[in-house]
């Protein structure tokens, strides 16, 4: 038992130690130069400051972005679940580092709950943490994907254990408890990871394996009278369990259900009738980044496309280099940074690379595993495989975004792949483990290793030949480009495919040759091996320790061309791109309470960071406010156009701010500086203010007095009843009014539909009463109430239940045997 305690301690230390040494970086205090953590900080200062200087009334709204929006989807609430300590401890450590190690612990876990050797078993792990689709998202910064991508594993690894238990053993229910209690935990931390794509791909997985355990049962007379019951009662736990590990997490998912149908995934706002017209994404946009079914050999052979949309070439082979070189040009600058991509998607930042050894053992465990988990395992690759395919199986997907509940909310259907980075791995090691421990012959398995390797191979070289005779190399960028580069990075990418081609080809036959190796008995040891059948095991397991160490060889070489030293910086150098512009100097020095700005040095509607300083026009969300998507698609986008042409006319700072046109949509928004440089910034005179009363004399003001993100208050001054248009955007929950600081004096906050100054359907509006008045406007969705009060009761509850299961197992092992 010590010894057994030892080895899996050391076998979680050397992947921690592997964690680290894929990021030696993060030792020397480097951070990874992560460009959406860049977007993500501009849009969450406004909400980390305020919630940093006012802990007791932290804000649910944001306006440094499109005007204003609620900030759950990049600034979630987190008070209420007490499981958040237990996940913030799991994630100790230097990014990312963590997440790498969280990924190989719980892949670890899920290979060990399959039954599978733990030595084999950290191979398997560290196939499925290095995939190099990890290292990829690590570097442009889809932390949250990355520590749902981490949690996916841990969650199966629960769910099959939970199951081995029911299905292998006369007493069960300790174990099977312990299991479904863990599943909740490990179900709580994915969801809290706060990537609901993932988790609807884990779910997708989760299903399919949870049907095959079912029709497997049923399939069968005896195991039917003997299990069927067990298995019920352990599906009911893990379905309790399971809703109470989701619900810890309704602090976050109450509010951002609330918000989906006002935000781009749930669709248009209304039609020409007045209707809601659709639900969810337009299809076009949700499948944009769809696979090719001409990409799907790089899950075997990384530059099969060219690897990245901007990635580096060596300069001994690539003709780019030697073209500008001849040119007199900086060749190394220009090509550590090509467009080297040439497939169907708008742009990707790597291939989905699964790696040529766990192929080459997928492919083996097709053939050869005889284990019921062959199926679910092929069952759920598919499926997951088609979704990825998006307009490219079309027919497929509209089915999907038809009749799969939710799935119309999702975009870049391409990251159904995820699931494949834990399936194809899960089969393949489970296929070596077998071969590992099989009582086959040495002659059998010699022949299955034979013919899954030609196999591969032959997969390999046939794809590759394929795309050298169909392929034509050409990416859209081309077309910007003299002829002469174009076809000098043509000739690069196809030397990018074969060069991976043969890579995956020899790691394929070093792979299968120790797998021969370890089947082949030498002659002076034949009887010494029939005697002693373990000394034939032993060969068999080096042989498979041997083809782990060569997947770490394969899945770091590639991963470390998406994550490397050039990707790191100081945070002093990270931090230093939200410096102030002296143009930022010039517009804070203005005190007024609130005022928006608009940076034309940026693409305005795909950069966040302007609103780190500012309350900005524009930003960068895949789920703002649809209500705002339509104003920039029906009124800011030819307004802008309007005022660059009239800018670009020219003349001094004053002559241009003279000549600038009443734009309505940015003169409603307060819209009141226009960045044109990092020294120099317009005032717009027609910027109407923070409110006005619609269609009544100047008589009439209303003045904002004092702004926070979550509570605007005003005063105003009118001989009549009437009605003040805010020059905020509308939002139909959790918005409240008060007059004169009553609570029982509560008026609504309306739509306004607009009129002949300001576009329709964007703007608040209230009718209020004549006098001198304030108005206090404050957010306080119900939504973070009710989720903090249900993530605090279900959060105990688990916890409680964890501790009580864990007791339960201790005592039920300790129990003397009667």
């Amino acid at each position: 038992m010590k010894k057994k305690i030892l080895l899996y301690a050391g076998i979680v230390i050397g992947l921690l130690v592997l964690a680290y040494s894929f990021t030696p970086q993060v030792l020397g205090g480097k951070i990874v130069n992560q460009s959406d953590i860049s977007g993500w900080k501009g849009a969450a200062n406004e909400t980390i400051e305020w919630n940093k200087a006012h802990p007791d009334d932290k804000t649910a709204w944001s306006n440094s972005m499109f005007g204003g929006m609620p900030n759950v989807t990049f600034a979630p609430p987190s008070g209420g679940d007490w499981t958040r300590k237990l996940y913030n401890l799991l994630l100790t450590g230097r990014r990312p580092a963590s997440f790498m190690f969280l990924s190989l612990l719980g892949a670890f876990l899920l290979m060990l709950a399959l039954g599978i050797n733990p030595l084999i078993a950290a191979g398997g792990a560290i196939a499925v943490t290095f995939c190099a689709y990890n290292p990829q998202i690590i570097q442009v910064g889809h932390n949250t994907k990355m520590q749902a991508i981490a949690f996916f594993p841990w969650v199966l690894a629960a769910l099959v254990f939970t199951y081995r238990q029911v299905l292998s053993s006369a007493k069960w229910l300790p174990k099977a408890l312990l299991g479904a209690v863990f599943f909740g935990v490990a179900l709580s931390f994915q969801v809290k990871a706060n990537h609901p794509q993932i988790t609807y791909y884990l779910a997708i997985v989760v299903f399919v394996y949870a049907l095959f355990q079912l029709v497997w049962m049923c399939a069968n007379k005896e195991r039917r009278q003997a299990g069927m019951k067990r298995f019920l009662s352990a599906s009911a736990m893990l379905l309790v369990f399971g809703c109470v590990g989701i619900a810890t997490n309704a602090n976050v998912l109450l509010p951002t259900l609330d918000y989906t149908p006002h935000s781009m995934r749930g669709g248009t706002t209304t039609n020409a009738e007045g209707e809601k017209s659709r639900s969810g994404l337009d299809l076009d946009y949700a499948t944009a980044w769809s696979y090719g079914w001409e990409e799907l050999p790089n899950l075997v052979i990384p530059n099969y496309n060219g690897g990245s949309s901007s990635g580096a070439v060596k300069p001994g082979s690539s003709d780019t280099y030697k073209l500008f070189k001849k040119a007199g040009a900086d060749a190394d600058a220009i090509c550590s940074n090509l467009p080297l991509y040439w497939g169907p998607q708008p742009f990707t930042a790597g291939p989905m690379y699964l790696g040529a050894i766990s192929f080459l053992l997928f492919v083996l465990g097709l053939f050869y595993y005889r284990d019921k988990n062959k199926w679910w395992i092929l069952a759920a690759s598919i499926f997951c495989v088609l979704l990825a395919l998006g307009s490219h199986f079309m027919w497929f997907t509209k089915i999907c975004m038809t009749a799969l509940p939710l799935y119309n909310k999702f975009r870049t259907v391409s990251m159904s792949l995820v699931a494949l980075q834990v399936l194809v791995p899960v089969l393949g090691f489970l296929m070596l483990n077998s071969m590992a421990g099989s009582s086959e012959s040495a002659k059998t398995l010699r022949r299955q290793v034979l013919v899954a390797g030609v196999a591969s191979v032959a997969f390999c070289l046939v794809m590759a030949l394929i795309q050298s005779i169909f392929g034509s190399f050409v990416s859209a960028s081309d077309s910007g480009m003299q002829d002469v580069v174009a076809k000098a990075l043509q000739s690069d990418r196809r030397h990018l495919l074969w060069a991976d081609t043969w890579r995956s080809v020899i790691l394929i036959a070093i792979a299968s040759a120790c797998l021969f190796w370890g089947n082949t008995v030498p002659k002076k040891a034949k009887e010494t091996f029939r005697a002693r059948p373990e000394l034939a095991r032993n060969r068999r397991m080096t042989a498979s320790l041997m083809v782990c160490l060569l997947v770490l060889v394969d899945m770091f070489g590639v991963g470390k061309r998406y994550l490397n030293d050039s990707h790191f910086v100081t945070p002093r150098n990270f931090d230093s791109q939200f410096n102030k512009r002296p143009v930022d100097d010039l517009i804070l020095a203005d005190k007024t309470p609130s005022y928006r700005v608009m940076d034309l040095t940026v693409n305005i509607f795909n950069d966040s960071h302007p609103s780190y300083w500012h309350k900005n026009i524009g930003g960068y969300s895949p789920a703002k406010l649809q209500s705002y998507q339509e104003f920039i698609d029906n009124t800011l986008s030819s307004e802008i156009q309007t005022l660059v042409r009239s800018i670009n006319a020219g003349g001094t700072i004053g002559e241009i701010e003279e000549s600038l046109p009443y734009l309505p949509g940015l003169a409603s928004m307060n819209c009141k500086y226009f960045i044109v440089s990092d020294q120099q910034m317009l005032r717009y005179p027609y910027a109407r203010g923070n409110a006005w009363f619609a269609g009544q004399a100047a008589e009439s003001e209303v003045k904002l007095t004092n702004y926070a993100p979550n509570c605007l208050e005003y005063s105003y001054d009118s001989p009549e009843d009437g009605r003040i248009v805010f020059s905020e955007v509308y939002y139909p929950v959790g918005w409240t009014l008060i007059v004169d600081g009553d609570e029982s004096r509560q008026l609504p906050v309306e739509l306004y539909e607009g009129d002949e100054t300001v576009p329709g359907k964007l703007l608040r509006c209230a009718d209020v009463p004549a006098g001198k008045h304030t108005l206090t406007m404050r957010f306080t969705p119900p939504a973070y109430s009710r989720g903090y009060s249900i993530s605090l009761i279900c959060s105990i509850i688990l916890l409680v239940s964890l501790l009580a299961a864990l007791g339960f197992a201790v005592l039920k092992r300790q129990s003397p045997q009667r």
